[in-house]
Formats: structure tokens, sequence, C-alpha cells
């Protein structure tokens, strides 16, 4: 009896204190501060863009080379969005896209009296690897390079009929810059020229319906300003 009075007894000593020291415990985690939350690595963002052509095309007739034929893309206006990621300081990832704009192919050289050969609607895409160039600032610059896919949604007749025109794949190169007006939200310029290729098929009517086929060179450059939002 002795010896269990003594064991009760000690038990009855060491609750109270592992009660206070829990308590001291939790009251310590309610009081301190929250953590601070780091900063997102996602931005998105939205602007006009500008896109214009340095085009150039290799054409043929009925399997002939046509001399001094050539044509050009018209310029073109869009909404320009996309998603930036921050791989780590300094590094971003970026999925560039747009609304997809209409371009006329018009011909130039001997076929300038041909008009317009054709319209093409292209859904554009860049994904790009970023580097900024100073990391801190009230504006920070960047350079990147990634590659361009251009997607062609539709083609219409013109001068040439039954149009069809391939998608095309083509390097990126890009340089921009953001300025940061919060936390959140930067303004922002960026530049990229594409080195882009395509081929186009169709027949030519007015030369009795012969079989064309054209090399063509777009090689835009897109310029797009706009907002950035960090989420």
């Amino acid at each position: 009896m002795p010896s269990n009075t003594r064991a009760h007894a000690s038990s009855s000593r060491v609750r109270p204190d592992a009660l206070a020291l829990f308590a001291t415990a939790t009251a310590t985690a309610i009081a301190a501060p929250p953590a601070q939350a780091q900063e997102s690595p996602w931005r998105v963002y939205a602007g006009g863009a500008h896109i214009g052509f340095s085009t150039s095309a290799e054409i043929r007739a009925g399997g002939q080379p046509v001399p001094g034929a050539n044509a050009e893309a018209t310029s073109n206006r869009s909404l320009a969005f996309g998603l930036i990621y921050d791989i780590q300081p300094g590094w971003s990832a970026e999925l560039a896209l747009g609304l997809p704009p209409t371009t006329r192919l018009v011909g130039t050289g001997t076929l300038a009296g041909a008009g317009v050969l054709g319209r093409v609607k292209y859904g554009p895409a860049v994904l790009s690897v970023r580097r900024d160039l100073l990391a801190d600032g009230p504006v920070i610059p960047y350079v990147g390079a990634g590659v361009n896919y251009t997607l062609v949604m539709a083609s219409r007749d013109g001068f040439v009929s039954d149009l069809k025109v391939k998608s095309g794949v083509g390097p990126v190169l890009q340089a921009g810059l953001e300025v940061p007006m919060n936390g959140q939200w930067s303004l922002f310029f960026d530049a990229k020229k594409i080195w882009l290729s395509t081929t186009a098929t169709g027949t030519l009517p007015a030369l009795g319906g012969v079989p064309a086929h054209a090399k063509v060179r777009l090689n835009p450059l897109v310029l797009t300003a706009g907002l950035s939002y960090r989420f």
C-alpha cells in the first residue's frame, strides 16, 4: 500500500506539469505571427499585338518557276495573351498565344496584277525560356529563346483556287522589358522574331487550272504591349 500511494502521488505531481507545458506550447503557437506567404511563381498577361511579316516566295506554275513572281503577307493586329512561370530567380518559361488573325497573300513582282492570291487564318503559339538581365530596379529587361508553332486554321481562295497552306514550326528570339507597378501588376513590352516557312498549293484558273506551288518564308516580327498579373 505505501508503495502504491507513493506512485499515485508521483503521478499527480507529473500530470499538472505536463498540462502546463502543453498549454504554454499551444499559447505560444497561437500567439506566433503567421509565416509570410511566398510569392506566386505564376503570371498571366494580355495586350495588343502587331504582327509584321518579312515575306518572300518561290512560286511554280505547272512545275515550272514563274520568273520574277513573289508574294507578301499583309500585317495583322490581334489580342495577345499568355502564361509565365518563374522557374527560379531570374529564369522563367513563357507560353504566348493570340486570337487567330487573318492575313492576305498578295502577289508582287510579275504577279502584282493578280491582286490577292488568297487569305489565311492562323493561330500562333510560342513556348520560350526567358532570362532577366536585371533582378531589381524600376525596369526589368529580359531576353529569351524558344520555338513557334503556327497552326493554319483556314485558307480562302483568291487568284489561287483550292488554296491550301501548311502549318509551320520555327525558332524564336525575344527581348522585352517589364515595369513593375506593385507586387502583382506590371506593364510590359515584348518583341519576338520568328523564322517561319511554309508551303502553299492550289490551282490557277487564269492559266487554265494549272497546279501552283509556293515555298513561302514569312519570318514575322511580333510586337506586344500590355499588362501582366501575378496570382
